[in-house]
């Protein structure tokens, strides 16, 4: 297969663009902290068991994101009152404002990464990537 024909799959295409959107990153939150974090952002206090399956992230690496938000003071676990066996996991006020501020990075992101196109193309391509999105993801509230 020629690089001409990988240029007409759009599976190639969009992995091309994650490339270079972790590449504007670097450094920043990794996607799965700014899940986690737009995740927490819109609950309380919430069992990690409900985070994994809401964000569709295994158990072993949520543990793992959870640390690290931990860690930077983004995150906060206590154990569940209801259910000592549990803990329940809630944003801080830093990890707010990390949120924000990381959001406000993939904005400005995204308009290097999209500077080709006009502002009605980039409508279009956010609503296509969103269809085929969540064609494929389970967004159920369980």
């Amino acid at each position: 297969m020629s690089i001409d024909q990988l240029l007409h799959l759009p599976s190639y295409l969009m992995l091309g663009l994650v490339r270079e959107a972790r590449r504007l990153a670097r450094g920043d939150l990794r996607g799965p902290h700014v899940t986690v974090l737009a995740f927490l952002a819109e609950q309380e206090a919430v069992a990690q068991k409900r985070i994994s399956d809401r964000v569709r992230m295994d158990a072993s690496d949520l543990v793992a994101v959870l640390d690290d938000l931990e860690k930077r003071g983004f995150a906060l676990r206590r154990r569940d009152e209801r259910d000592r066996r549990r803990f329940a996991v809630s944003i801080t006020e830093a990890g707010r404002r990390a949120l924000r501020e990381r959001l406000e990075k993939a904005r400005a992101h995204d308009e290097e990464l999209l500077a080709p196109l006009t502002s009605d193309e980039r409508d279009e391509l956010t609503t296509l990537l969103r269809k085929a999105y969540l064609h494929h993801a389970d967004l159920r509230v369980d």
